[in-house]
């Protein structure tokens, strides 16, 4: 429609019909990672009841010791304070690049770049989101009073009813639902899902090789992870644990790929992985 085909619909359905198999196997990869996805928040859910919340205390430690004494939410909110409503927007359209990224991938006609990223993409929501969340089981600093007794995110706390009420709404809600088995919710601080996705999201871009739209990408995932702090949902440490993990699993990625293609060179088949239009 864009290009004006004088047929676009008899179009449509010529390609179908050649790339179907392309298609049936983007569609399964899709319900695959949606699977996932499932699994992820069903094992989120239950993290209080596994491994109740632990290690709040040390991660405010930690962040304190890396920051010379002071909260990271503090120093946030004195350098974009101005800004923290656009943030909170910001934050939760992370939804829809989160799911717009699934379909991005599912549906690329780039295989070995699909296979690559469905490989970060399982890693983040099971292994980040699930085994390592159960395993560092935390609330984060805007939930920290609800659970422990230390009021020291309290200042916080009166910031954001005053600039993002939306924020306090949300934190209670998710507090009244943790019993609930049918609602999709969960509390999980350490390690920071949005910004793994978020760094996900920009290796994606990066990969167009065009500086604007890497720029853009990069920018968003440190917007992302300033947001993260900002609005009280994640101790800095929770991003600076998952964005390293996030970029050593797709370097592996790559690797793993690569060795397959010299596997099949070595076996003396064509490599299925690659195409021209890959390189």
């Amino acid at each position: 429609m864009l290009k004006r085909h004088p047929a676009p619909t008899r179009q449509l359905v010529s390609d179908i019909r050649e790339h179907w198999p392309k298609l049936l196997w983007a569609v399964a990869l899709y319900l695959s990672l949606a699977v996932t996805l499932e699994a992820f928040s069903g094992i989120k859910k239950s993290i209080p009841f596994v491994i109740p919340f632990y290690l709040d205390p040390f991660l405010i430690e930690l962040d304190r010791f890396l920051f010379f004494g002071t909260d990271p939410w503090r120093i946030t909110h004195a350098l974009f304070g101005w800004a923290t409503q656009p943030i909170v927007w910001l934050y939760n359209a992370w939804h829809f690049v989160h799911i717009g990224l699934a379909v991005w991938v599912a549906f690329s006609f780039d295989e070995i770049q699909k296979i690559r990223f469905t490989l970060i993409l399982q890693f983040i929501w099971l292994v980040l989101g699930g085994g390592t969340a159960m395993l560092m089981s935390s609330v984060g600093p805007v939930m920290v009073g609800d659970f422990f007794a230390d009021r020291s995110f309290d200042p916080m706390l009166s910031v954001l009813q005053q600039r993002a009420p939306s924020v306090i709404g949300i934190k209670d809600a998710l507090i009244a639902t943790m019993d609930n088995p049918l609602l999709i919710s969960g509390i999980s601080a350490m390690p920071s899902i949005h910004v793994a996705i978020a760094v996900a999201a920009a290796l994606w871009i990066q990969r167009y090789r065009v500086k604007v739209l890497t720029l853009v990408g990069w920018t968003y995932a440190a917007a992302i992870y300033i947001g993260s702090i900002h609005l009280g949902w994640h101790y800095a440490t929770d991003g600076l644990v998952s964005a390293p993990l996030v970029l050593l699993v797709w370097w592996l990625a790559g690797k793993y790929l690569g060795w397959l293609e010299g596997r099949e060179l070595t076996l003396g088949r064509r490599p299925v992985l690659y195409s021209k239009t890959d390189r």
